[in-house]
């Protein structure tokens, strides 16, 4: 089996990155839908079952009504209670105002078709079909709710013998029972929504609460007929088992008044929300069948799984062609570089595109050109070097020839008692044992302060003037280690630009200046109090110490641009020469040293 190359593995590698967060993205997507599919179902179940429960309370409330307007009516009460006490006349207005008032009510509530108000005394009249006795049914055998109910005992009144939803109760007066009333409303009316489907996946059923007398536990019986069964979809038992199962599990020792519940038997799965009314001993359910929305999920992961395939697909082609065309640069760039590790270093690759490969591109041909120019370079460095080793040897040895005379001159002042000549002589020895130890680029900055007082000894021996050196130097600092030769130059520029041209006594101070106690680096300073310099010429000096070019003094002197380099390179790019002068006021430059600065190789070498 061939190994992929780098190519393929980045294609493969690329689109596993894509896919997979990709495909687990759409697995929570899918689960993401579903669960609100399913909190939708349940949404309204439960709103449908919320509808169904108005609509009943309405309807018990309107029965309330009716009966409190019954038990209310304390003439009728009291004309029930003792009816002989009323002559044949009364009797007879009574019972037509009466069945006139209570006809006219039902007339303006709408839904109850019959309101029947039964006497026990046989004194009182019936007037059909309001008022009637209570031998005429057996009304002690009704329950208080009835549920498709006749009323058989109507006769030929047909109008009036709909199946209802019927509620039976006594009359009482002063605590003696003197009649009944019994309210019927169409069972079509109490319960519309057993007559009506609003789709095929919403039913709703309504069940009394039932107490099987032989096994002591409360069954639920539908309340239906022939229409109610032809609208809804079919119960199952194991379905109507679950549930009521459901609704008579205790919670902390109590049952439960409402409830979700989802129902399964097989593949039949419903989305269910039930409600007890305890008033009527009956249960309203609504079930939502998953059917529906089973279907629609189906439809919608299989035109996610086929976009994600398609998706998959395209993203593949999409990653092999862009990974082509941009590993074509990349192979390009590997064997310019196979080129350049087999010698060429006139390799050059093409250029294209805007991007970091381009980059790459342009910087490997940099790479070449600076290859071929630092080789340049060194060829000449080499020659350079070995020119200027030369040099230095000789000037050591002239160096030391010359030392070794001015020894013996000194000697010969002593000898003949020159006391100011063997001064001069020996402070002029120190200066050029200084200077050549060449191979030492760092001393401590008492060093660099002694040859200081050296040099200006010197120049007071030949000047008609003085020149002072005062010094502010702390204890602590005095051994700080510093660059060779960073103070002295600073010197001699005081003294052939500020003092000299004035041919009079001067002072030069050398001072340090400390940033803070948490600073890391301390500022060595150095000021006349001559002429000063003017700010072109400030700006002019800044300039030319920002440059990074290397100062190439004929004269061998050292200068300022020479301070700033070594600097940098000893103490870094952030350590740099500070110029303040006022003409007329003097000059003061400072140099920033490290507190803590050493160099190991430059103190081996002076051993």
């Amino acid at each position: 089996m061939r190994a992929m190359n780098f190519s393929e593995k980045l294609v493969f590698a690329y689109t596993c990155i894509v896919v997979i967060p990709l495909f687990l993205l759409v697995i929570i997507a899918m689960g993401f839908i579903r669960r609100s599919r399913v909190e939708e179902l349940e949404a309204t179940s439960d709103g449908l079952l919320q509808e169904n429960l108005e609509i009943v309370n309405k309807n018990i409330e309107s029965f309330s009504r009716f009966e409190q307007l019954v038990n209310s009516n304390g003439r009728l009460m009291l004309f029930f209670t003792m009816p002989e006490r009323s002559n044949e006349e009364e009797l007879i207005e009574t019972m037509i105002s009466e069945t006139t008032m209570l006809e006219r009510t039902i007339e303006t509530v709408p839904n109850i078709y019959g309101l029947r108000v039964f006497a026990d005394s046989p004194n009182v009249p019936e007037r059909w079909p309001v008022f009637m006795n209570s031998s005429r049914t057996n009304l002690a055998s009704l329950n208080r709710w009835e549920f498709g109910y006749t009323a058989e005992y109507l006769g030929n009144l047909g109008s009036l013998k709909y199946e209802s939803v019927c509620t039976t109760r006594r009359l009482e007066k002063n605590h003696r029972e003197i009649g009944y009333i019994q309210i019927a409303m169409k069972t079509s009316d109490f319960f519309p929504f057993l007559y009506k489907k609003i789709n095929d996946y919403n039913d709703d059923y309504v069940f009394r609460e039932v107490l099987n007398e032989e096994t002591n536990q409360m069954e639920l019986v539908k309340v239906t007929n022939r229409i109610i069964e032809a609208s809804q979809a079919p119960l199952s038992p194991e379905l109507l088992e679950e549930f009521r199962k459901t609704v008579y599990r205790r919670k902390q020792g109590e049952l439960n008044d409402t409830g979700k519940v989802i129902l399964k038997h097989k593949n039949e799965v419903r989305y269910s929300s039930w409600v007890r009314i305890p008033e009527m001993n009956i249960i309203l359910l609504h079930t939502c069948s998953s059917e529906e929305m089973q279907r629609n999920l189906f439809i919608i992961q299989m035109s996610i799984l086929a976009g994600l395939v398609i998706t998959i697909i395209l993203l593949y082609f999409l990653i092999r062609y862009l990974t082509a065309r941009l590993m074509g640069r990349v192979y390009n760039l590997i064997r310019g570089m196979k080129k350049v590790q087999d010698g060429n270093l006139e390799a050059v690759v093409k250029v294209t595109g805007h991007d970091e490969v381009t980059e790459a591109q342009q910087a490997f041909n940099k790479m070449t050109e600076q290859l071929r120019n630092q080789i340049e370079e060194i060829k000449k460095e080499q020659h350079l070097i070995a020119d200027t080793e030369m040099k230095a040897m000789q000037n050591q040895i002239n160096a030391h020839f010359l030392y070794n005379a001015l020894e013996t001159i000194k000697m010969q002042a002593v000898i003949s008692g020159e006391t100011d000549v063997e001064e001069s002589i020996n402070v002029l020895g120190k200066l050029m044992h200084y200077c050549l130890r060449w191979r030492v680029h760092t001393v401590t900055l008492e060093e660099e302060v002694e040859y200081i007082r050296s040099y200006i000894y010197l120049l007071n021996i030949r000047n008609d003037y003085v020149i002072s050196l005062k010094t502010e130097i702390r204890d602590e600092c005095k051994k700080i280690v510093i660059p060779k030769m960073s103070l002295q130059p600073l010197v001699e520029n005081a003294f052939y630009y500020a003092i000299e041209p004035l041919g009079k006594d001067a002072v030069i101070k050398v001072y340090t200046e400390c940033e803070g106690p948490e600073s890391d680096r301390l500022w060595l300073c150095v000021r006349d109090y001559g002429k000063g310099i003017s700010k072109e010429k400030q700006e002019e000096l800044a300039a030319y110490l920002a440059e990074d070019d290397y100062e190439r003094d004929s004269t061998g002197s050292i200068g300022l641009k020479n301070i700033q380099q070594r600097l940098t390179m000893f103490c870094g790019k952030d350590y740099r020469l500070v110029i303040e002068s006022k003409e007329g006021e003097g000059t003061l430059i400072k140099i920033p040293v490290p507190k803590k600065f050493s160099n190991s190789e430059n103190e081996e070498g002076s051993k």
